[in-house]
């Protein structure tokens, strides 16, 4: 029986170290459907990284989104640059960057939730950071707003949500080529 038990448990070591076995890592992929442990489907619609997000509240379909020529108010009543100054987001320093993340999620559980998750960033294998800002609106022509302590989402509420975050980082985070995933709802999105 020792002999048996002691074949198992190397054969487990093996398998683990191999790969083989799954120590409940998902990964997911931008622009696919995932529902996590806790009942909450959702996609990853665009993750961006930029050092200006636009601000302007209220029902723009930009905000938060990098600041380019092709946000809505950009061309038609100011300039990118005049933009950029009156309602551009930027980090307090220009040794940091801005990591955007886009999803829309509902709450499918018997239970409510609380959606609250900006987005997990780890770089290099152990630099990580959490610490972001969240926004959402009910429809395409709603406004947005920021949510500081998350939403809650009653079960059996049906309603699919846009969600956006965006977490402040060091540039090396964004300019480097090492590692870099960002996690959102259990699932690890490898970016590069």
């Amino acid at each position: 029986m020792k002999k048996i038990v002691s074949l198992l448990l190397c054969l487990m070591i093996l398998f683990s170290f191999s790969g083989c076995i799954s120590l409940g890592k998902k990964t997911g992929q931008i622009g696919e459907t995932f529902k996590s442990d806790y009942g909450i489907e959702f996609t990853v619609n665009e993750i961006a990284f930029t050092d200006v997000i636009d601000g302007w509240g209220g029902a723009n379909d930009d905000f938060w989104k990098p600041l380019d020529e092709t946000n809505c108010n950009v061309g038609v009543r100011y300039t990118l640059e005049q933009y950029r100054l009156q309602y551009g987001l930027t980090p307090k320093s220009e040794n940091d960057r801005i990591v955007y993340i886009s999803y829309t999620a509902e709450n499918t559980s018997k239970y409510d939730r609380t959606i609250e998750d900006t987005g997990l960033i780890n770089y290099d294998d152990g630099y990580t950071y959490s610490d972001g800002n969240l926004a959402y609106r009910v429809s395409e022509e709603g406004v947005w707003k920021e949510l500081p302590n998350g939403l809650s989402l009653p079960k059996l509420d049906g309603g699919k949500y846009e969600f956006r975050a965006y977490t402040i980082v060091p540039k090396e985070v964004v300019e480097s080529d090492k590692s870099l995933t960002i996690t959102i709802h259990g699932y690890e999105f490898k970016i590069r």
